[in-house]
């Protein structure tokens, strides 16, 4: 389903910040970070030039997530080439946030804001709110591999 270069991506982008969590300031951390950045960047212009339907974007109206839900609170999940609708909205706020850190990283090093508070912070929560949404998209993978009957995770290992 997936294609090699989406599971490459995917694998790649959270390790680095599964790394970037453990070891939070100096050299590596910054060129994880950056490396974070190329790895969404180069996603999205993938997602832009391909023609395969799981990868292409798209966002996710509102009437599309409440009938997502819907479909899965009532058992009988909506079928979804690629992501439902709450896992593409979860997968570009995984993305702006990744990119948001790197800049207000970068922004932290800077001669104009050098050794000011705010940089820092803002860097800090966008790093826990990351971790909130990678936390409820592993929840969400859980919970939708079970309701549909269907190994996500092994998806994103193993092409089918």
């Amino acid at each position: 389903m997936w294609p090699w270069f989406v599971r490459l991506t995917h694998w790649l982008l959270a390790a680095i910040v599964i790394v970037n969590w453990f070891n939070d300031t100096g050299e590596w951390h910054r060129m994880l970070g950056y490396m974070g950045v190329a790895i969404v960047v180069s996603r999205v212009v993938y997602g832009m030039l391909s023609t395969c339907p799981a990868v292409q974007f798209y966002w996710p109206s509102p009437r599309q997530l409440v009938a997502h839900l819907k479909s899965v609170l009532h058992g009988h999940p909506e079928h979804h080439v690629g992501h439902n609708p709450l896992g593409q909205l979860a997968v570009y706020i995984m993305w702006l946030l990744v990119i948001l850190l790197a800049f207000t990283g970068w922004l932290s090093r800077t001669d104009a804001y050098w050794g000011e508070e705010w940089p820092v912070s803002l860097h800090t929560g966008l790093s826990s709110l990351l971790q909130e949404i990678v936390f409820i998209h592993l929840v969400g993978v859980v919970v939708m591999s079970r309701v549909q009957g269907k190994n996500l995770i092994k998806t994103m290992i193993v092409r089918k």
